[in-house]
């Protein structure tokens, strides 16, 4: 077995292995057993394949390595060569050996040609599946997936190819439904937003019919304190006892459990210092309820209610609630939200929210045509992102001066709409 110094022996930067596993392991098996299967170089002492064994020997100090070198070999045919070792290897992690697997199909496809059914000759498939010792379809999966890592890299970040392949196919059909989208066509109707008692309204929805809550419910902040808070914005007083909105509030999260799908999401905020109050509402109902709130984090103008003695409020927060479990469309997405607040002049409704957050909410948890609902509708700003995203709307508001404001908003849509 002829042997090179392992100084001589040159390592070309376009090398297919990314990691190299436990050296120090290799090493230790080389100095008791010796080398059992020399590297391979071509003629100008270029490394074709075996960066391992090369690195174990120069961790051990060694000088010399046994070689075995190839002749009147073209630089795919190299390429060839290094990748098959690997793959025989077994210790590619998931993304070389999916990437190695593509390569190789490649490599042979350029070397013999693509096969035509029908006609015999050139490489195919089957024979990459035979040549890698392989079935067809975990060929086929694989080469599908070093194609998808390419086109959505996060993938790469999953810990096996079984996870990858997942949410893979949970991203394709994500694709093909904004796809679809595009085609979905929602009628703007001022009948979608009802006056009246949602304790009442609701009851009238049909049972698993509704694709999203989202909605903030009147909670009067400092009534746990036995005080009155005045919307001197609106000049309204909310002087109805904790205890009593507590309870229209409960009825009303019943409710919407029961008119949601399974499976399905709901977005409801909340004063923070009613959280263990409400949480317990809401698990109690069913829901499942992610322990830390979404967090609105208001920007453009000072915050409410600071004093020497505290600092201003420039946030809501809000519980991501779940009947059944639901995927949100973009995954990843950070749980505080940093949306500028509604201007004092464009204001209708004394918490209302700005549609570029709602429509975020919408988006994250619906596809289009699904139906969103409010049954505390305030101005009819969820309606309006509902319609914007293409979604069907349903709201109910109790107040007379604000459910007018949001007939005038929805025909103002309308209108713009050409409908």
């Amino acid at each position: 077995m002829p042997t090179v110094k392992v100084e001589d022996i040159k390592i070309k930067d376009e090398r297919f292995r990314e990691e190299f596993g436990e050296i120090e392991e290799l090493a230790v098996s080389i100095s008791r057993y010796g080398l059992l299967h020399p590297i391979v170089i071509d003629e100008d002492m270029n490394l074709v394949a075996g960066e391992r064994r090369l690195k174990a020997h120069q961790k051990l100090g060694l000088e010399s390595i046994d070689v075995k070198y190839i002749k009147d070999t073209s630089e795919l045919e190299k390429r060839e060569i290094e990748i098959e070792e690997n793959l025989r290897r077994k210790d590619f992690t998931w993304t070389e050996e999916v990437k190695a697997k593509n390569a190789v199909d490649t490599i042979k496809r350029e070397l013999y040609g693509n096969a035509v059914k029908g006609h015999g000759g050139g490489w195919s498939m089957r024979d990459t599946a035979d040549s890698l010792g392989d079935s067809m379809g975990t060929v086929s999966r694989d080469l599908r997936l070093a194609k998808a890592i390419e086109e959505f890299p996060e993938l790469m970040k999953e810990k096996t190819k079984e996870a990858a392949w997942k949410n893979y196919q949970k991203i394709r059909e994500r694709s093909l439904v904004d796809a679809l989208s595009s085609k979905v066509v929602v009628k703007v109707d001022v009948k979608c937003l009802v006056h009246g008692d949602s304790k009442v309204e609701m009851k009238k929805l049909k049972s698993n019919s509704v694709d999203l809550v989202h909605t903030d419910p009147p909670f009067a902040i400092a009534l746990d304190k036995g005080f009155k808070s005045i919307d001197a914005w609106a000049g309204k007083v909310y002087d109805d006892e904790l205890q009593e909105v507590m309870n229209t509030i409960g009825l009303v999260v019943k409710e919407c459990y029961r008119v949601l799908k399974e499976d399905r999401h709901m977005y409801l905020y909340f004063a923070i210092q009613h959280y263990d109050y409400v949480r317990k509402l809401l698990e109690d109902t069913g829901f499942n309820v992610n322990a830390v709130p979404c967090m609105w984090h208001k920007t453009g103008g000072g915050g409410a209610g600071g004093s020497e003695y505290s600092f201003a409020s420039n946030y809501e927060v809000c519980f991501l609630c779940m009947k059944g479990r639901r995927a949100l469309n973009k995954l990843g997405q950070s749980n505080v939200w940093v949306e500028p607040r509604v201007a004092p002049q464009r204001k209708i409704h004394p918490t209302q929210k700005p549609h570029s957050l709602i429509r975020k909410c919408i988006e994250q948890s619906t596809r289009a045509g699904e139906l969103v609902i409010d049954p505390f509708a305030g101005s009819a700003s969820t309606l309006l992102a509902a319609f914007e995203t293409k979604r069907e709307a349903w709201g109910c508001e109790l107040d007379k001066e604000y459910y007018g404001q949001g007939v005038l908003r929805i025909e103002a849509l309308k209108k713009s709409q050409g409908e």
